[in-house]
């Protein structure tokens, strides 16, 4: 694959989760037009306390780990749960907007594809 198509997409990737995760500790409202369990599912996230911050701090240390290029195996793995309940989110909640969530899962897993021969040792039988 051209390394540059990879850089690109790492990079873009990484821009766009740095800007989540800035925007995670902005405290903004929930934007309207959510379905009603959604909407209680989303303030019920926030009234925790630290699940935004957590997710934003994941979101913020993976977007530099693709920007660098450091760890980058790492910071897809690490991304992975996250966007599971991103579309896990979507699809009992909200399906209308789950594009959002499939545009982020594809490009972690364009990511992690092109870092697959860090992950070879996890699906080995012994």
């Amino acid at each position: 694959m051209n390394k540059w198509i990879v850089l690109g997409v790492r990079v873009v990737f990484g821009l766009m989760l740095l800007a989540l995760g800035a925007m995670g500790f902005m405290n903004l409202p929930i934007p309207p037009g959510y379905p009603p369990d959604a909407e209680a599912f989303l303030v019920a996230l926030a009234n925790t306390g630290y699940m935004n911050p957590v997710i934003s701090v994941v979101f913020i240390l993976v977007g530099l780990m693709f920007i660098t290029g450091s760890f980058v195996a790492l910071g897809a793995l690490l991304l992975a749960p996250i966007i599971v309940n991103i579309l896990l989110f979507h699809i009992f909640l909200d399906l209308k907007t789950i594009w959002l969530g499939l545009i982020v899962a594809v490009l972690n897993a364009f990511v992690a594809f092109t870092e697959w021969d860090k992950y070879r040792l996890l699906f080995r039988r012994k």
